[in-house]
């Protein structure tokens, strides 16, 4: 696509939110629900530029889907935003309607068996007209619950680690694209 053409509805669709093959997120859709996601949080973007270390022109560019993030830069955004990994990558597009319709299971970070088993079981009491608490879920996850205990990481490493985890194990099971 050049400069002076625009994007068509099609083009837009093609484009994923998260390209594993890239590592990076970004393109039309993720700018408009990041952009969505801030101004719902009512900050400016120059005070999230700042708390985040990026430059206000990267963020319009973000917005804009002109500009793919990477891991670092995502974490460091979702640090300043004071988000849950999971919650982010629901906001943002990441793990969308789409892809969990398209066959991602929701309980996709947990591993096959028990645990699984539990977890599911732990989802169907609750009640439906609330939101599964995504932190109860990540902690039955053995290797997020070791790096959630972790001495060693300072916490924004902690973020960009638990970010690369479940972006590579959802990946693993949509064929590298979200």
């Amino acid at each position: 696509m050049h400069s002076g053409e625009e994007m068509n509805l099609m083009d837009v669709h093609l484009i994923p939110v998260w390209d594993g093959t890239l590592g990076t997120a970004g393109g039309p859709s993720f700018g408009r629900a990041f952009q969505e996601l801030v101004s719902d949080r009512e900050l400016k973007l120059e005070e999230l530029a700042s708390a985040a270390n990026f430059a206000p022109d990267m963020l319009r560019e973000t917005f804009e889907g002109r500009m793919r993030l990477t891991l670092p830069q995502l974490a460091r955004l979702i640090a300043a935003l004071r988000m849950k990994v999971i919650d982010f990558m629901q906001k943002t597009g990441m793990l969308s309607l789409e892809v969990y319709a398209a066959g991602l299971d929701p309980l996709y970070f947990l591993p096959d068996g028990q645990i699984r088993y539990d977890a599911r079981i732990y989802m169907r009491e609750i009640n439906p007209r609330h939101q599964v608490p995504e932190r109860d879920m990540l902690v039955r996850n053995p290797t997020l619950a070791a790096l959630m205990a972790d001495q060693v990481l300072d916490p924004l490493g902690k973020i960009e680690i638990e970010l690369a985890y479940l972006l590579r194990a959802a990946v693993q099971k949509t064929g590298g694209r979200l």
